[in-house]
C-alpha cells in the first residue's frame, strides 16, 4: 500500500462559462458609458490544486482511491457611471473523489478512473474579505484516462500522469450569470439552463511513499 500526494493542474475551454464572462465585460462598456473597466473579469482557463490518495499494487496492476481539488479565481474592479466602485472576486473550484485502475510496463503505464466531481462557483462577501458565498454547486460523474511515467524508489517514487477528463454530466451555471449581471441591471434574468461540460486536460505530478 502506498500513500500519494502531489500537484494536479488542468486546462478547460469552458465555452459556456467564459461566454458569460465575455458578455459581462462587453455589456459593462455598453451600459456604463461614463464608467471605466479598470480590471476586467478574466476567463477561467486553468485550475490548479492538490491530489492525495492510496494505491494498492499487485504486480503490474494497481488500484487507486483519490481525492483532488483544483481552483482558480477572477477579479473585477470597475468604476460605474455614478462614480461608485464595483469590486468583485469569483472563485471556481472542481473537487473530485475517484476510483481508478492502472497497468504498468516498466517505467510506463496507463490508467482509467471513474470519479464523482463537484463544481462550485463562489464570490466574496462585501465587508468580510475572508468569507465566500456559494452561488452555484452541482455534482456529477466523470471519467478520466491517463498515461503514466513513473520513477520508483526504495522510499519515495514520483509519477507524471498526463490526463484527459470527460464529464458524464453537464453543470448548470445560469446562477453565476444571474448573480454577476444583476449587479449592473436589477431587472436582469438569466437564461436557464446554461450547461457547461468542464472538459479538462492536464497533468498530475505525485509522490508515492514506500517501496514501489
Amino acid at each position: 500500500m502506498n500513500i500519494k500526494v502531489g500537484y494536479i493542474g488542468g486546462f478547460t475551454k469552458a465555452p459556456v462559462l467564459n461566454k458569460v464572462v465575455d458578455d459581462f465585460n462587453t455589456n459593462f462598456l455598453l451600459s456604463q458609458t461614463e464608467g471605466k473597466l479598470d480590471d476586467k473579469l478574466d476567463r477561467f482557463r486553468s485550475l490548479h490544486g492538490i491530489e492525495i490518495g492510496l494505491r494498492y499494487r499487485i504486480n503490474k496492476v494497481g488500484f487507486e482511491c483519490s481525492w483532488q481539488s483544483m481552483s482558480n479565481k477572477s477579479d473585477l474592479i470597475a468604476t460605474l457611471s455614478d462614480k461608485s466602485t464595483l469590486q468583485d472576486k469569483w472563485f471556481l473550484s472542481l473537487t473530485e473523489y475517484s476510483l481508478g485502475v492502472e497497468n504498468y510496463f516498466g517505467h510506463f503505464g496507463y490508467g482509467a478512473a471513474l470519479g464523482y466531481r463537484t463544481a462550485r462557483m463562489k464570490t466574496d462577501i462585501t465587508g468580510a474579505p475572508r468569507k465566500k458565498r456559494s452561488v452555484a454547486s452541482e455534482s456529477g460523474y466523470s471519467s478520466k484516462f491517463y498515461l503514466i511515467f513513473q520513477f520508483p524508489g526504495e522510499k519515495v517514487g514520483i509519477a507524471f500522469k498526463p490526463y484527459v477528463q470527460v464529464p458524464l454530466k453537464n453543470i448548470d451555471i445560469s446562477s453565476f450569470d444571474q448573480e454577476l449581471n444583476v449587479q449592473l441591471d436589477n431587472s436582469f434574468i438569466a437564461v436557464k439552463p446554461q450547461e457547461e461540460k468542464f472538459f479538462m486536460y492536464g497533468i498530475s505530478i505525485v509522490l508515492y511513499n514506500g517501496k514501489q
